[in-house]
């Protein structure tokens, strides 16, 4: 049976507590560290949402994702590398061991059952677009900086591209975009998850600098895509930062099953933005507008609303769509913290980090 929602809204986070036991203690205590005895984060630390064990609507239950863990662990230094490692399907953990830079568009096809984890200090990939396949599935991004020029800046160029496979987690990964004009032409992405992926979450992770932020679910609204489409993705995003992303943070939202829970977002124009027959539970985000305060925007393309619910957020959101009934509760256990927390917490330790990874 699924747990009741734990809500931890009224208690103190277990990161602040651990800082202030520590400060408390002095040099005389240390609290354990959570990376691996390498130079690079633990790679299943932290697993939440619907990338972990979970049930559909339905009520059917599905494992967890692994990634490579029980494999081989590699490390890749150089562009080349990287494609000959992550390609395969064999299980594997790939470590970034060194910032890897192309001139231009780098394409990086993905097979499945890999763990992709940034070391410490040398994690950062630059033009370098990781896209799957119809091979891939189970795959962890860990602990990664992806960043890509202004110069590619089509609509289809998207340096995180999700579109096969079940069981992905994106975990303290930072997403950098560049410069842009807001009323400019720029149609380029953050990160596009669609088609037939499902079962997706992305947490602790950063997402900034960019006209468009991201993409969640098959694009088009016709009658063939509303049958083949409808229920895709799953996806969990929690306690996320958004910083300077115009538009769609935390998302453009169609077709699937969005629990969005303790992100903050900052220095936007349009949040939420609902679409075909999603299905969009919201709880103790954050939100702090540049522009004008717009949070929920209902996508005037589309032929079929979608439905939200909020609780908890600051300030409280209220949207012009139906109330979805659909409890992320039924799916897996959780909790949540205040949205004040919430941004506390995205502030210090969301994105990829330099030395050890911390969780609320």
């Amino acid at each position: 049976m699924v747990q009741k929602l734990n809500i931890k809204s009224l208690h103190t986070p277990r990161w602040i507590l651990t800082a202030v036991l520590c400060i408390g203690l002095g040099s005389a205590f240390h609290a354990p560290a959570t990376q691996a005895a390498s130079n690079y984060p633990d790679p299943m630390q932290g697993l939440t949402g619907f990338a972990g064990n979970a049930k559909n609507e339905y009520g059917q239950a599905k494992s967890a994702v692994t990634g490579g863990n029980g494999g081989a662990v590699v490390t890749v230094n150089t562009l080349d590398e990287l494609k000959q490692q992550v390609g395969d399907t064999q299980r594997k953990t790939v470590v970034v061991g060194r910032n890897i830079s192309s001139s231009g568009k780098a394409i990086v096809n993905l097979g499945a059952n890999k763990t992709i984890v940034g070391a410490y200090n040398n994690n950062k990939l630059t033009n370098v677009y990781l896209t799957t396949t119809g091979s891939s599935s189970n795959i962890i991004f860990k602990n990664l900086v992806i960043a890509h020029t202004a110069n590619i800046n089509e609509n289809n160029d998207i340096p995180l591209y999700i579109n096969n496979g079940q069981n992905y987690w994106i975990d303290h990964v930072t997403l950098e975009g560049h410069g842009y004009d807001p009323n400019g032409h720029d149609l380029d992405k953050l990160m596009y998850v669609g088609s037939g992926a499902d079962y997706i979450t992305i947490s602790n992770s950063k997402f900034t600098n960019h006209r468009y932020g991201l993409i969640l679910g098959w694009p088009n609204d016709d009658n063939a895509s509303v049958k083949q489409y409808t229920g895709l993705p799953h996806l969990t995003m929690t306690n996320n930062y958004f910083n300077n992303v115009y538009t769609r943070a935390p998302g453009l939202m169609r077709y699937g099953y969005f629990h969005v829970k303790n992100n903050l977002i900052q220095n936007y124009k349009l949040g939420f933005t609902v679409a075909t027959n999603a299905k969009v539970y919201s709880e103790g985000n954050a939100f702090n507008a540049a522009g004008d305060n717009a949070i929920v925007n209902v996508d005037p393309s589309t032929k079929l609303s979608g439905q939200f619910k909020d609780t908890g957020s600051s300030p409280a959101i209220t949207a012009n769509l139906p109330v979805t009934t659909w409890k992320p509760s039924s799916n897996y256990s959780y909790s949540v913290l205040s949205a004040a927390a919430a941004k506390q917490y995205a502030l210090s330790y969301a994105g990829a980090q330099n030395t050890s990874l911390q969780y609320p």
